[in-house]
């Protein structure tokens, strides 16, 4: 499966996280600078492919599942988790 560049950003910035740490989409906003929708529709996707975990409370915490980290760090998407090392989450 290949995975667009809002999901590309998304995986990667969650995947920079270690376990039980998990990201908000108000989180990631900020750390790849995409727009809310944007997030959340990569984030439907990434959690229906199998590659991203959403906690049902509210706001939903995001982490990557071992899928997601493995997929995200694959030649073609390594740059993501490079570049989404450089912002933090606020």
């Amino acid at each position: 499966m290949a995975l667009t560049e809002p999901e590309a950003k998304v995986l990667g910035a969650l995947s920079t996280l270690q376990p039980p740490h998990a990201l908000t989409v108000q989180q990631l906003c900020r750390t790849t600078g995409l727009a809310d929708g944007a997030i959340r529709r990569a984030l439907r996707r990434l959690s229906h492919t199998g590659l991203a975990l959403g906690t049902r409370h509210s706001p939903a915490n995001w982490r990557p599942t071992k899928r997601g980290r493995l997929a995200v760090n694959q030649p073609g998407y390594r740059d993501y988790v490079a570049s989404s090392t450089r912002r933090c989450p606020q």
